[in-house]
């Protein structure tokens, strides 16, 4: 019996120590190169055509984006040069400056309603000539528009069966909005006054 495992142990070959170690080696070593392949290859995104066509995207948007800015945006209305503005197209002996009283006293608009404006009220009852730009605040642009079509009927209603000239002008007046900006004119030469605010924008 020992003799028979002695020639089982025989036929059993030695471990080769060494070659196995070798292959696991050679396993581990694999993966790192690959890695370091993978680590030191160059990125696309960092060459200087990428770098190049990125540049000219982002200026094309830029452009892009202010020429959009340029078609949307509200001009504002310059308040210290508009009054000589319309001066210079209206009659004095007519048109007087109004303020905040004369404001409220005819349009029944308060200040809570506006942030800046411009009015030219008539003198006399009997003309039916007045100028009013109001630059509103936020979201009262319609009850200030509301306020002076209540004025305009009211004036029309005066002048309709006793003054024919001025009923003819007040029925002509022009009453427009662009964003917060409410127009009121009513005047002879309503285009040289329209000209007068256009050539107050900023």
């Amino acid at each position: 019996m020992e003799k028979g495992k002695d020639k089982e142990k025989s036929n059993v070959s030695p471990t080769n120590y060494e070659h196995t170690a070798r292959l696991r080696t050679v396993d581990i070593e694999k993966p790192k190169r690959m890695f370091n392949k993978k680590r030191l290859r160059p990125s696309i995104k960092t060459s200087p055509l990428y770098r190049k066509k990125y540049a000219i995207l982002a200026l094309i948007v830029l452009v892009a984006f202010i020429g959009a800015y340029q078609l949307v945006k509200v001009r504002e209305i310059n308040f210290t040069t508009l009054p000589e503005n319309i001066s210079r197209k209206i009659d004095g002996e007519d048109l007087e400056r109004g303020n905040a009283l004369t404001l409220r006293k005819l349009y029944s608009i308060n200040d809570m309603e506006y942030d800046n404006f411009v009015l030219f009220a008539p003198k006399s009852n009997m003309v039916a000539d007045e100028i009013l730009v109001v630059k509103c605040k936020p979201g009262q642009a319609d009850s200030v528009m509301a306020k002076i079509q209540n004025r305009i009927e009211s004036q029309s209603n005066s002048f309709k069966n006793y003054a024919p000239a001025q009923y003819g002008i007040i029925s002509s007046s022009e009453l427009s909005k662009k964003g917060d900006y409410v127009y009121f004119i009513s005047a002879k030469n309503t285009s040289a006054i329209n000209k007068a605010i256009k050539d107050s924008y900023k």
